[in-house]
């Protein structure tokens, strides 16, 4: 897994997160007090916020990695996996369903996160979620912990080492959506590892990104099915 950046660049890539976060929650609260002439309803300014943030971090490690004279794209190797397509993408509802038989064993037991339940709920922010969930989400966060931060952890801790190092961050920025629930969190640590496998066999974050997303539209699917008052 050849890269020619660092920890340093990692680092700042990381750090740009934050700055991105802010300016994203800020702006969607801002039109939102535009739009509606008052405070915006949280559960129709979550995903603008959000995609206005991975906007902002994506034009800034773009700009990172062009101070360095390299192209972000093919440094994360965002290309499209040569064969087995259709293969990565039924690997996502398959991780789901290995998910779901783990959770009986972890006794995890089903969150009621009332946000999101609002959101799915919501004609307005349910496609809305739903697209995020399915497009940018996925692609952002393989981007940050796939294509940057796995290829720079491989050189000075190993597939273990690497692997570990971006699986429980992964899982614990997901874990406000389980209420710290730790047996989601360990099955989310479960989910990042087998996205960094994939990454790592396929030579391609792209790869990755499609489970990812194809991980994500089954969970939404399961969700539906499992609540019957919820109209699509």
């Amino acid at each position: 897994m050849n890269t020619t950046w660092g920890w340093r660049e990692a680092a700042i890539s990381v750090g740009i997160m934050g700055p991105s976060l802010f300016i994203g929650t800020m702006g969607a609260i801002v039109v939102g007090y535009v739009i509606t002439g008052g405070k915006p309803d949280p559960k129709h300014f979550v995903v603008p916020s959000q995609i206005i943030s991975y906007t902002c971090w994506l034009i800034g490690v773009w700009l990172l990695f062009r101070t360095k004279g390299m192209s972000a794209w093919r440094e994360m190797q965002m290309q499209w996996p040569s064969s087995g397509t259709l293969g990565y993408l039924a690997l996502g509802p398959a991780i789901m369903l290995a998910v779901g038989l783990l959770a009986p064993l972890l006794r995890a037991k089903d969150i009621d996160v009332n946000l999101l339940r609002q959101m799915l709920s919501d004609p307005v922010a349910r496609p809305m979620l739903i697209a995020f969930g399915i497009t940018i989400g996925p692609l952002v966060e393989e981007m940050l912990f796939r294509g940057i931060l796995l290829p720079v952890a491989m050189r000075g801790l190993g597939v273990a080492g690497a692997l570990a190092l971006t699986s429980v961050p992964f899982a614990l920025i997901h874990g406000p959506q389980y209420s710290w629930s730790w047996q989601h969190i360990l099955l989310l640590v479960f989910v990042s590892v087998a996205f960094g496998m994939i990454r790592l066999r396929s030579g391609s974050t792209m790869a990755s990104t499609l489970t990812h997303a194809a991980y994500n539209l089954m969970m939404f699917a399961a969700y539906f099915i499992t609540t019957k008052d919820t109209q699509l």
